[in-house]
């Protein structure tokens, strides 16, 4: 099996941000099919090139731990 290329992952990860509207990190390398590295670098590049926004998020109410969500811009 051949590994996905960074573009592909860039695709999906618009595709499903466009289909779902803001997710956290952790739903979004579910939905992508990959691992949350290959997820927060492909994001950096995204929010780079101004298609994405990254929110922080001090707490989470279920957990009390901060997260982060992306959405489209």
């Amino acid at each position: 099996m051949s590994r996905r290329k960074a573009l592909d992952i860039k695709k999906d990860i618009l595709r499903v941000l466009r289909h779902h509207g803001e997710l956290s990190l952790r739903d979004l390398d579910i939905k992508v099919n990959t691992n949350s590295h290959t997820i927060k670098t492909q994001i950096e590049e995204l929010e780079f090139f101004d298609k994405v926004l990254t929110i922080k998020h001090p707490k989470n109410d279920k957990n009390g731990r901060p997260f982060t969500t992306v959405k489209l811009k």
